[in-house]
C-alpha cells in the first residue's frame, strides 16, 4: 500500500466525510434492513421447500435456478431503466415493494406452484434490490471529491456485511419461535422498512458523465472490455459459491468437526470482513481498484490452496481470515470496479457486477456437486483454486495491453 502524502487526510476525518455525504446515513439503514432480510430469509427457504412443502430436491433445485434467472433478466432490463431516469427511486422502491409482497405471499404458501411463480416474479424482481440501493448511493456520491464515492460505496457494503453476521441467528430464533410463518413476516417487515429513508430522500442532482470520476489518477478510469472483465468475476463468483457450499462438508465430514464448529468459523469471517472493509475507506491511500481487485484474487487462490492442504481447525481459522480480506476488496471495491468502468451508468455496472456473482453461483451447485460426488470433497477446494487463477488470468490479459503501452511511453 501506498505511503500516506502529507496532505492526506486522517482516517477519522476520511470516515466522517463519508457519513456526511448526501443522505448517506439513511442510505446505511437501508442496506442494513436489506441485508438483514436476506439473511433471515435465505439460508432457511430451501428447509422451507423440503420440510414445510415436501419438495423434492429436484423441485427445489427447479425453484431455485427459476428464481436465479429470473433475477438476472429482471436487474438487468430493471438497471437499464434506471439509467435513463433522472431519479432512481422509483426502481428501488418497485423492487423493494416486490420483495414485501413476495415474502409475506410465501408467509402463507402452501402449493409448490404458488411458490414456483412467487419466486420467479416477486422475487426476482425483489433481487434487483441489492444493485439498485448501490446504483441510487453512488449518483447520490457522484459529486463528491476524488475517490471518495468508492470509499462510500465500501463503507455502505461493510454495513451489508454486519447483517449477514447478525442476521442467520436472528432468523433461526425467528424460526424456532415464530414458525415460517413468522420468519417470512419478519422479512416483509425489513424490506418494507427499508422503503422509508429512500422515501425521505431527494433526488441527486444530474452528473454529466465526463464530470463522474473516481481519482485523479489516470488509473482510476481505465477502459476495459466488459465481457473479459465480467468473464474473471463470474470464475471469481462460481468459486466462491463452490467454497462456501464445501466448506461445511469439509469440516463435519473430512475433518470430523461439528455444526457449531462451522457457525463459528464462517462467523468469524464475516465478523472480519467488516474491520477489513472499514481499514479501505479509512485508509489515506490506496493503490489503484484494479490492482486491489487482482491482488485479492491471488490470494484467494492462497485460500483455496490452504483449504485443500488443512488438516485441522487452526489452519481453518486462517483460512477464514485470508477469506475475509478478499471478500473486503471483491464484494467492496469489485462493484466500485465495475462503477469506474461505466462512468455514469451506475444501474447497469452494479447489476453488471451483481449478475457475475449470480451467474457463477448457478454454475457452481452442478460442478461442485459433480467433483465432489468423483474426487471428493476436498477436491472441491483444488478446482475453486483453480477457477480463481484463471480469473487473476483473464485480468491479467485486459489489463497487460495497458502497462505495455504505459512502459513503451516511459521508454
Amino acid at each position: 500500500m501506498a505511503a500516506p502524502s502529507p496532505s492526506s487526510p486522517p482516517a477519522s476525518a476520511t470516515l466522517a466525510a463519508v457519513w456526511h455525504l448526501p443522505h448517506a446515513p439513511g442510505l446505511a439503514l437501508t442496506v442494513l434492513l436489506i441485508g438483514l432480510a436476506q439473511s433471515l430469509a435465505a439460508p432457511f427457504l430451501p428447509l422451507f421447500g423440503i420440510n414445510r412443502l415436501g419438495l423434492t430436491p429436484l423441485e427445489l433445485g427447479l425453484f431455485l435456478t427459476a428464481t436465479a434467472v429470473s433475477s438476472v433478466l429482471i436487474s438487468t432490463r430493471l438497471a437499464r431503466r434506471s439509467d435513463r431516469m433522472s431519479d432512481r427511486r422509483p426502481i428501488l422502491l418497485l423492487t423493494l415493494a416486490a420483495a414485501t409482497l413476495g415474502y409475506g405471499l410465501l408467509s402463507v404458501t402452501r402449493a409448490y406452484p404458488a411458490m414456483l411463480l412467487i419466486g420467479v416474479t416477486l422475487l426476482g424482481t425483489g433481487a434487483a434490490a441489492f444493485p439498485q440501493v448501490f446504483s441510487l448511493a453512488r449518483a447520490q456520491f457522484a459529486g463528491a471529491p476524488g475517490d471518495l464515492p468508492n470509499r462510500a460505496v465500501t463503507a455502505l457494503r461493510s454495513v451489508f456485511a454486519l447483517a449477514w453476521v447478525v442476521g442467520p441467528g436472528v432468523g433461526a430464533l425467528a424460526l424456532a419461535r415464530l414458525d415460517f410463518m413468522g420468519l417470512f413476516l419478519l422479512t416483509a417487515a425489513c424490506l418494507a422498512l427499508a422503503t422509508l429513508p429512500i422515501l425521505r430522500m431527494r433526488a441527486p442532482r444530474p452528473v454529466p458523465v465526463n464530470a463522474v470520476t473516481t481519482g485523479a489518477t489516470p488509473d482510476a478510469r481505465p477502459h476495459r472490455p466488459l465481457a473479459w472483465v465480467s468473464l474473471a468475476f463470474v470464475l471469481y463468483g462460481m468459486s466462491m459459491s463452490m467454497g462456501m457450499t464445501m466448506f461445511p462438508l469439509l469440516v463435519t465430514k473430512v475433518l470430523g468437526g461439528t455444526d457449531g464448529q462451522v457457525g463459528l468459523l464462517v462467523g468469524f469471517c464475516a465478523l472480519l470482513e467488516i474491520p477489513f472493509m472499514l481499514a479501505f475507506v479509512a485508509a489515506r491511500r490506496l493503490p489503484s481498484t484494479e490492482r486491489l481487485v487482482k491482488w485479492a484474487m491471488l490470494l484467494f487462490v492462497l485460500h483455496f490452496v490452504l483449504l485443500f492442504l488443512a488438516p485441522g481447525m487452526g489452519l481453518l481459522f486462517v483460512t477464514q481470515a485470508v477469506r475475509a480480506a478478499v471478500l473486503a476488496v471483491l464484494a467492496g471495491l469489485g462493484m466500485a470496479y465495475f462503477q469506474e468502468l461505466m462512468p455514469g451508468r451506475f444501474g447497469v455496472a452494479t447489476t453488471l457486477y451483481s449478475n457475475t456473482m449470480n451467474v457463477g453461483s448457478m454454475l457452481a451447485g452442478i460442478v461442485s456437486g459433480a467433483c465432489a460426488q468423483v474426487f471428493g470433497y476436498r477436491s472441491v477446494f483444488l478446482l475453486c483454486a483453480l477457477l480463481t487463477l484463471a480469473g487473476w488470468a483473464v485480468m491479467q490479459v485486459v489489463t497487460r495491453g495497458r502497462v505495455m503501452a504505459g512502459r513503451e511511453a516511459a521508454a
